[in-house]
């Protein structure tokens, strides 16, 4: 692949990565919504377990997809993930019966376009190749992504309360520029790089054989005690806003956009920053304990006002245990299973959302913030022990971490 191509296939994977994660994060805007008009009717007790149910049927599809990539290439991979993603968009909420709804929650099997950018990623600086580089195009992925968890949110909240006020229409919308901005991106820019020689049967035993190390389930773990309870406490703030947002759908909106903006700053200016002044170890202890209080903080106070200082804080801490935890987990496993280590990741991360559901209306009450708060800082406060004790061995390694460039221009 030449400087022209790289280029263009860089611009490509910038693109489609803002792209897909603008109109996921408007359909996930909309989602409760959609979800307060189900019949027969679905009390909040039960709104997690809709979002449980949907993130299993992501996890399963990490193992396929994963293969389907290695089979029918890049190219033809994205081709029919975005696709029928695609249509979820366009159809989730065009239907207000119940098992319709959990029928089409099987199609997010594919929603797992993140693992194929950054295959991409690898596919364009081979294993064998520039790590710098390699990063540096993880950087600039993570810029678009950053900007696609703002723009999504506000825009469906901005089409739905101040153009129109059918989330048929405002969804349709969203699958329909997916069509016109995603899909021609991908068949025209993407590598193609098939083998038809592999089965479409996911090969579990690389999976077990990586899970064997220690640090890797050291991280793996420590990955689930960072998204558990922030998922939890997301989901909750995103059903009880929504069902408020009627009377005023500009703290909603606003929140959101707060939000993402805040991601967007930790990933380009914060997180770098501080990887140059503290060790890996202290800047995970300290991001831990930053978290634990902001749990505590948002256990207190619930005004509007508040949130608007404790979500940013907890959104940075957890955006640097998040992008510490990927380098040490990428660097446990190594450069050259660096697709097993994504997987791993993306796995991780996901199962804790499924634990969600059983600690979120089984061990804490459903609706009780204080009591989730409570509980997410003292998991918080967990792993801030477990990095005390087991991070000794934890070193910074900047090829494996989205997010740092700064060293290599």
């Amino acid at each position: 692949m030449n400087r022209r191509e790289k280029s263009r296939h860089e611009l490509a994977l910038i693109a489609s990565t803002g792209a897909y994660h603008t109109f996921d994060q408007w359909t996930r805007a909309l989602l409760p919504f959609a979800q307060w008009n189900l019949v027969p009717g679905v009390g909040m007790d039960n709104f997690i377990w809709l979002t449980a149910l949907s993130t299993s049927f992501t996890l399963l599809g990490t193992f396929f997809v994963a293969r389907m990539i290695e089979v029918l290439g890049l190219r033809n991979s994205a081709m029919v993930s975005t696709a029928l993603i695609i249509l979820y968009q366009l159809v989730v909420c065009q239907f207000n019966n119940l098992y319709i709804y959990l029928i089409l929650q099987s199609l997010l099997i594919f929603n797992n376009m993140q693992m194929i950018i950054d295959a991409a990623i690898l596919n364009m600086e081979s294993e064998d190749g520039d790590y710098k580089k390699r990063t540096r195009l993880i950087t600039r992925i993570m810029i678009p992504q950053s900007i696609g968890y703002a723009l999504g949110p506000y825009c469906a909240l901005q089409m739905i309360f101040f153009v129109t006020p059918s989330l048929e229409i405002s969804q349709a919308l969203c699958g329909f520029l997916a069509i016109l901005t995603l899909l021609p991106v991908i068949w025209n820019y993407f590598p193609d790089n098939p083998n038809s020689n592999l089965s479409l049967v996911p090969d579990l035993s690389g999976y077990f054989d990586v899970l064997k190390s220690d640090n890797v389930k050291l991280y793996a773990v420590l990955l689930m005690m960072v998204t558990g309870p922030y998922t939890a406490y997301d989901s909750l703030l995103r059903n009880s806003m929504a069902s408020s947002a009627i009377r005023d759908p500009n703290n909603m909106h606003n929140l959101f956009l707060t939000l993402g903006l805040t991601t967007l700053f930790v990933n380009l200016i914060l997180l770098p920053k501080l990887q140059t002044m503290i060790s890996t170890q202290a800047l995970l202890s300290g991001s831990f304990s930053v978290l634990a209080g902001s749990y505590l903080y948002l256990a207190v106070f619930h005004d509007l006002i508040h949130l608007f200082i404790g979500m940013p804080v907890q959104v940075a801490a957890a955006t640097i245990c998040i992008g510490e935890l990927s380098s040490q987990l990428m660097g446990a496993i190594g450069k050259r299973k660096a697709g097993t280590a994504a997987s791993v990741l993306r796995m991780s991360q996901l199962a804790a959302i499924l634990l969600v559901p059983f600690v979120h209306g089984m061990i804490v009450p459903h609706h009780d913030v204080v009591s989730l708060c409570v509980m997410s800082a003292a998991i918080s406060g967990g792993a801030v022990g477990l990095v005390k004790k087991f991070g000794s061995s934890m070193v910074f390694s900047s090829e494996y971490l989205p997010g740092f460039s700064a060293k290599f221009d």
